[in-house]
């Protein structure tokens, strides 16, 4: 892998790192790993890069190509029919790959459930690999109008 793949790379492991210490801040750290996550989907639904509102699987995965292009995430889609599409990672941008991690993750993940909520998506983590799994098995549903 070339640098430009790194160096995608690294902002992702930095706040996995970040995330992580802020997580397990007691009482708090959870709801703002959380909070922040909310927060930054929102200020990238809104940009202009963003992705937009989808009315159809179809377009909500051209939506969800484009933003996995731009942060450079490496995954494999391995199912897609009229009502959901799924996909594997076989590694977590973030680092997240020990049961020590399945919180932070699931709060990591907050980001993008509200921001393909946002684009007319439910994305569901059907499996992790801090979950035991020997991968992340993402499913992205239209939500139905």
């Amino acid at each position: 892998m070339g640098m430009s793949g790194n160096m995608k790379k690294l902002p992702f492991r930095l706040l996995g790192y970040w995330y992580r210490l802020l997580y397990f801040l007691p009482v708090v750290g959870e709801w703002v790993v959380r909070g922040i996550n909310k927060m930054v989907a929102y200020m990238i639904f809104y940009s202009p890069f963003g992705p937009k509102r989808s009315h159809s699987l179809q377009e909500l995965r051209k939506e969800f190509d484009k933003a996995i292009k731009t942060a450079g995430i490496e995954l494999e889609v391995i199912h897609q029919d009229d009502e959901k599409f799924q996909f594997v990672l076989e590694r977590c941008p973030y680092g997240f790959c020990r049961p020590g991690h399945l919180g932070v993750c699931d709060a990591a993940m907050d980001m993008d459930r509200t921001m393909f909520g946002l684009a007319g998506g439910r994305l569901v983590v059907e499996e992790c690999i801090p979950g035991g799994a020997p991968e992340c098995l993402i499913s992205l549903y239209i939500k139905s109008t």
